[in-house]
């Protein structure tokens, strides 16, 4: 009695420890099918995902064969294509039989053609014969128009050699006036290319300041971008190996979720044992020959060995929550890290594709502003250019004047030279008149000396000594009554101041006649009153100089 009482208590107490440890496990099963349904659910969404995959990958198939019976028909129709080609051939094979054939008749009308070609060049060669004959009737008319060309030629070349000796003249009054104008031009051309000089070289040394800050301003702006891509760079290499880390914490975490379901495996495997042994137990207990004794004892080991058992499953278990746990707080702190990083990157991107997006303005704005300096620089040089052409054209004009001032020198020289011959032939004149007058002044005092021993007569010789005294005073050219009154010491100052004032009036009128050309016509009528010219002469001087 002692011994079933202790057995049965034996029993109630091992069948309370393991409904408490079966409660336990269905605690730690619940929890894990928890779980399991948890992932359940997301290999549910994974499949949701791969079969959508695979819808569109089934209809790029379908595509891909709608393409591949479109290509079919395409080729289809390239061979039917190919099949109308070799027709087209085998027409175009008969045409060129036929072109062959007509290309032999072609050949015998050539032959004719030649034959014609032979003809026509025997008629060629007698026209070139006739041509021939014309081109030497032609040569020696071309040499008798050549020869009354070259005496009109002859003719305006001595036309061109007067109006030549008249442009000079103007050359003279022009190039005075031009050298004037070229001197004032000269120094407003010379000071407006100082100051384009002062105010270009202003300009060009502030825009060279401008793109020498800007340059720098472009190269810290792209050391910052360069610096900051590789941080980026670097985090996201650390956000890779944090990824992989990741990876092999979940393969991990897979490993100890497969170590715990053989676990459970094992634990049914030993509810499974543990009721078929209470089965031997109890048809032990109802058979005879096994002792109790030696039951509790195997009762107990067999306790002992599966508590030992439980207890190790346990902390294995808790070892693997305890892993769980903290790899899970791990990697949510990491996760955290890294979103913050990630931001912190986001952050630091938008900011450098801010930074870039300025730099490309700034750099759009700088590569305008230097198109525009560029710009200003060729519009300068242009200027400056054209500037420096009419500066050589100046030059240019510059020096031809100073040739035509030159030759107007030459000219003026030569002039002078004339001028001097003219003097020195004045100088003969002058003393020639003065030979001259002294005899009339001889003549003159003989006659009015035998005047007056001779008393006055009537008529014919008082009207001649008054046309005696008329004439006296036309040679001598003066406004002085007539000499035949006065005596003879008495007339000599007066006949000085004549001559003196007759070459005054006439060197005036020659000047004169030498200046202005528009009145030579009339200065020669004057020129022949004074010098007592013949009609003829007159005419003569008229003609040429008109």
């Amino acid at each position: 009695m002692s011994c079933s009482y202790h057995y049965k208590r034996m029993l109630i107490f091992v069948k309370t420890g393991q409904e408490e440890r079966i409660e336990e496990l269905r605690d730690t099963h619940r929890l894990e099918t928890r779980s399991q349904s948890d992932q359940i659910y997301k290999l549910r969404q994974q499949l949701n995902e791969a079969e959508a995959l695979v819808a569109a990958s089934q209809a790029s198939a379908s595509h891909t064969e709608e393409e591949t019976a479109r290509r079919n028909a395409e080729i289809e129709r390239l061979a039917v294509e190919v099949a109308k080609a070799k027709e087209v051939a085998k027409e175009e094979e008969e045409k060129r039989v036929k072109a062959i054939s007509l290309l032999k008749t072609v050949r015998q009308k050539l032959v004719k053609a030649e034959k014609d070609r032979d003809d026509a060049l025997k008629e060629i060669g007698e026209s070139k014969e006739k041509d021939r004959l014309e081109r030497e009737k032609e040569r020696a008319e071309r040499a008798r128009l050549q020869s009354e060309i070259d005496a009109v030629n002859s003719e305006r070349e001595k036309a061109v050699t007067g109006l030549r000796t008249q442009f000079d003249k103007e050359v003279a009054t022009v190039k005075e006036r031009s050298e004037k104008e070229l001197s004032a031009a000269r120094a407003q051309f010379e000071v407006e290319i100082a100051a384009l000089k002062m105010s270009h070289s202003t300009e060009l040394t502030l825009k060279r300041s401008q793109i020498a800050t800007l340059e720098t301003s472009v190269n810290n702006l792209s050391r910052k971008n360069m610096a900051s891509f590789e941080q980026l760079q670097i985090r996201q290499a650390e956000l890779e190996s944090s990824q992989h880390h990741v990876g092999t914490l979940q393969s991990q975490h897979t490993e100890l979720q497969f170590q715990l379901r053989e676990a459970q495996d094992r634990l049914t495997l030993l509810a499974e044992e543990i009721s078929d042994l209470r089965g031997e137990q109890e048809a032990q207990s109802h058979g005879p020959g096994v002792s109790q004794e030696d039951v509790s004892q195997l009762i107990s080991t067999m306790e002992a060995k599966y508590e030992a058992r439980l207890a190790e499953l346990k902390k294995n278990l808790i070892l693997a929550e305890k892993e769980r746990t903290e790899s899970e707080a791990n990697w949510s702190r990491k996760l955290c890290d890294k979103g913050r990083e990630t931001d912190e990157l986001k952050l630091i991107l938008q900011s450098s594709a801010r930074l870039r997006e300025e730099k490309e303005s700034t750099t759009g704005v700088l590569k305008s502003e230097i198109e525009k300096l560029t710009a200003e620089v060729q519009n300068h040089q242009r200027h400056a250019l054209e500037l420096q052409l009419r500066v050589d054209r100046m030059n240019d004009a510059e020096t031809s004047f100073q040739l035509r001032i030159s030759d107007a020198q030459a000219e003026a020289e030569g002039y002078k030279n004339q001028l001097e011959n003219l003097k020195a032939h004045e100088v003969q004149l002058r003393g020639h008149i003065k030979t001259l007058r002294e005899e009339l002044r001889k003549v003159q005092n003989s006659a009015a000396l035998l005047e007056r021993q001779r008393n006055p007569g009537v008529g014919y010789w008082t009207s001649r000594i008054e046309n005696t005294d008329s004439r006296a005073s036309i040679s001598s050219g003066s406004e002085v009554p007539s000499r035949a009154a006065s005596p003879g010491p008495t007339s000599s100052t007066p006949s000085k101041g004549d001559e003196d004032i007759n070459l005054e009036y006439l060197r005036n009128v020659i000047l004169q006649f030498l200046e202005h050309k528009e009145m030579r016509p009339n200065l020669v009528r004057v020129l022949s009153i004074i010098l007592r010219f013949t009609p003829q002469e007159t005419r003569r001087l008229i003609a040429k100089v008109q």
